[in-house]
């Protein structure tokens, strides 16, 4: 860890993200840092070249973390100016969607999440690029909760009502695709699937665990095929997400890979960290090795921690 007094701190904030537009999230930062004796420095996220304004102050006053004020998102933007450089990124989790917060065991409290800044503990981590273009520090999935997260983009009621309203609309017909995977270096594998994830983490932002065999920083991501299933089994598949079981379930399996190819027909919705991408025929994930060096709560331990 370093000292306070060496250190400099940008805090991109998401004025519009989950409670950002009632709280004065600047003066809250500032306050802290003041007491704190934490050098800040502050910039506003519009909506419009966000990327390249990011890229531009981090390039104009250097400093050694970076933190997100936002949700899924917004740490997806941070990270992409980020990748393969020696500055930290930080996350103060305020969206409708804190997955990324969540696997690091960051605290919704802003005030306790500002500490875990302040203690400064950090471990670099792999992330997943899909099709060469858009980048996943949390997870990406195909199929039925891409179409979820899609509905609930559009919806007016925002929250954690707000995406069960749309769960349950899927739930009720949850539709399959078949799907072909070429991971590199193994057999080809041919599925029916209601969904598919990708990701190197292991928790859904609802704390429902998706991969608990995956690790965070081994060069490799895991691909979490869900099968099709009959409507009496998702009570048991309910339990098994919630404690950590759910690769041990005949609907589900689990591929580890470090490059892969995947084809859809007919072609799904895509998500990546929460937002939607659209539908697509094919696929190809790669992973990213240690591709950024990220501040987490050590003083938890939730899958992250572990080696």
């Amino acid at each position: 860890m370093s000292s306070s007094e060496n250190r400099k701190i940008l805090f991109i904030i998401n004025p519009i993200s989950g409670n950002n537009q009632k709280n004065d999230v600047e003066g809250e930062i500032t306050r802290f840092c003041k007491t704190h004796s934490l050098p800040a420095s502050f910039l506003e996220t519009t909506g419009e070249n966000d990327e390249e304004r990011i890229t531009e102050t981090i390039n104009n006053n250097s400093p050694d973390t970076v933190v997100a004020v936002g949700g899924d998102g917004t740490v997806n933007l941070v990270a992409s100016a980020l990748i393969n450089t020696k500055t930290k990124l930080g996350i103060i989790p305020t969206g409708s969607a804190n997955g990324m917060a969540f696997e690091l065991n960051i605290p919704t409290n802003f005030e306790q999440a500002l500490s875990v800044i302040e203690r400064n503990a950090s471990r670099v981590i792999d992330l997943l690029k899909i099709n060469k273009k858009h980048l996943a520090i949390h997870l990406s999935d195909l199929g039925m909760n891409a179409r979820i997260i899609k509905r609930f983009d559009q919806e007016k009621i925002r929250g954690f009502y707000g995406y069960a309203r749309q769960f349950f609309k899927e739930l009720k017909s949850p539709s399959h695709f078949k799907c072909i995977v070429d991971c590199e270096g193994k057999k080809r594998r041919k599925y029916k699937a209601v969904m598919l994830v990708m990701t190197n983490t292991h928790f859904f932002g609802t704390g429902a665990v998706v991969n608990p065999t995956g690790k965070i920083d081994d060069g490799k991501f895991e691909i979490v095929v869900i099968k099709p299933y009959p409507w009496y089994y998702i009570f048991h598949m309910f339990l098994a997400f919630f404690t950590g079981n759910i690769h041990r379930l005949r609907h589900i399996r689990t591929l580890s890979c470090r490059h892969a190819r995947i084809k859809m027909q007919p072609a799904q919705d895509l998500q990546v960290d929460g937002e939607p991408v659209g539908e697509l025929k094919q696929l190809e994930v790669e992973v990213l090795p240690s591709a950024i060096n990220i501040i987490y709560n050590h003083q938890e331990n939730h899958f992250f921690v572990k080696t």
